[in-house]
């Protein structure tokens, strides 16, 4: 058991949870802040239970500070028809045994007796699922980065209150949590309007032009932007943002990856992307004379949609 997991000297009984998405039904990523804290003291195997009693061996493995789920897992997944949207819970107390509540797309809590399907083995695993290996990329599933981007930033925001899951599952649409926390808007009366004005006229010509409900700022990028280890300043588009938080980009014509980027206080009028921000331009193809909108659409995680238009 790698020695840089964590002792489990926290708070048990704790709860986290994961997003069903195409690519976690076979094997799934244990948030790294649990695993960090309790990972060294996780027994392998664990035993999951859903409402229905009924227990499943699963293995885990670690590799590169992350833990996985992998033996056991893909069987447990298609026991319960677990499919893009759902959202599972899982609370440990500190024992091999791992008790689920799953909700499916509607919300609800799934009928576990029913959906469950006999004829699977929950102790076999495939060559396939003993063999797989997390991908290398910086670009992650727009939905992994959210949720844990917004685990980070409950804790550490005391006025963000957790997620309910009758607003919290994502639709077939895509994702969509909405935000319980009161508006972190700089002024929510701008919400739909430009939050800067943009420099140049064809910048400023777009934003007019741009329809959306939610705040937003419009942004030239410019060559030292796309510079390694460059920058971005922004204007403030948070409300008591004083130090740093973690924010998830996501492209508004690629919705099913997003980015980390840190944003650093910047003064009285503007913050800064700072780590993370040459990754994003880079992997999004980002062009000097691009004009950037970035949407706020949940100031809860951060997450910013980003609409890029070419000069």
């Amino acid at each position: 058991m790698a020695s840089h997991l964590g002792q489990g000297s926290a708070t048990i009984p704790i709860h986290f949870f994961k997003i069903i998405l195409e690519t976690n039904v076979e094997r799934i990523k244990l948030p790294n802040k649990f695993t960090n804290r309790y990972g060294g003291s996780l027994p392998n195997p664990v035993s999951l239970r859903a409402s229905d009693f009924k227990e499943w061996v699963v293995y885990w493995t670690e590799k590169n500070g992350e833990v996985w789920f992998e033996k056991g897992w893909k069987e447990f997944a298609e026991n319960y028809s677990l499919s893009y949207g759902y959202f599972v819970v899982f609370k440990y107390s500190g024992t091999s045994q791992i008790d689920v509540l799953i909700l499916d797309k509607s919300a609800l809590e799934l009928d576990c007796l029913s959906s469950a399907n006999a004829s699977v083995n929950p102790v076999n695993a495939t060559e396939k699922e003993q063999n797989a290996r997390p991908v290398a990329s910086s670009m992650v599933s727009s939905h992994q980065v959210f949720e844990e981007t917004l685990m980070c930033n409950m804790e550490r925001d005391s006025t963000v209150q957790p997620v309910h899951a009758d607003k919290g599952v994502p639709s077939d649409k895509g994702m969509h949590v909405q935000p319980l926390i009161r508006s972190q808007c700089v002024n929510p009366t701008q919400s739909g309007n430009c939050l800067n004005l943009p420099r140049t006229l064809k910048a400023r010509k777009i934003s007019n032009k741009f329809k959306s409900k939610h705040p937003y700022f419009t942004l030239v990028i410019e060559p030292s932007n796309l510079e390694e280890n460059a920058s971005k300043y922004v204007p403030k588009f948070l409300d008591n943002m004083n130090c740093e938080k973690n924010v998830v980009l996501q492209m508004a014509n690629r919705s099913s990856y997003a980015w980390y980027v840190k944003l650093l206080s910047g003064g009285d009028r503007y913050d800064r992307f700072s780590s993370g921000w040459s990754i994003f331009a880079k992997e999004s193809k980002l062009e000097v004379g691009d004009i950037c909108i970035f949407e706020l659409v949940e100031p809860a995680g951060p997450l910013l949609r980003v609409h890029v238009f070419r000069s």
